[in-house]
């Protein structure tokens, strides 16, 4: 048995050529054309492919003594970190997003900043109003929150 007979059993209906250039006897174009198209098919999927893999892939967690380690480079914020919200972004048993754990900080950054801002100053669940820093300004806030949700290039 020949490849051209198997070939027929192989072929799906999106990809066999129309009848109407199948009895025209361009045999040449139809093989350019059904290449052109699978190559396209692939090509289009490994875009998405691509694109959701990129999309998708996020820094792993930081370990507790990773987490430790971590601070914003600004002198005054890292007081202010320190000093407040290293007490419980660090600790896994807090139930408090860990520092740098995008997957964790992600559903709430969704909820966006100023969301975000307004539960650190008034407090939300297990969140003690202010985030305990009593000299902190809702600018500081903003830029410990953008620290903690490594958000901190982002202009969202």
């Amino acid at each position: 048995m020949g490849l051209h007979e198997l070939g027929a059993s192989f072929d799906t209906a999106a990809a066999r050529p129309a009848q109407d250039d199948a009895s025209s006897g361009r045999h040449g174009e139809q093989r350019r054309r059904r290449v052109s198209n699978h190559a396209t098919c692939i090509g289009a999927t490994f875009l998405a492919l691509t694109l959701t893999a990129c999309g998708a892939a996020s820094k792993p967690a930081p370990t507790p003594e990773q987490a430790a380690l971590l601070r914003p480079s600004d002198p005054r914020l890292s007081e202010l970190y320190e000093t407040s919200c290293k007490a419980c972004h660090t600790i896994t048993e807090s139930g408090a997003p860990m520092v740098h754990d995008q997957a964790a900080w992600a559903p709430r950054w969704k909820q966006g900043l100023p969301v975000l801002v307004d539960h650190s100053i008034q407090g939300f669940n297990a969140m003690p109003a202010g985030g305990q820093c009593a000299t902190c300004t809702p600018a500081d806030l903003e830029a410990l929150i953008r620290f903690m949700a490594d958000h901190e290039e982002s202009a969202d």
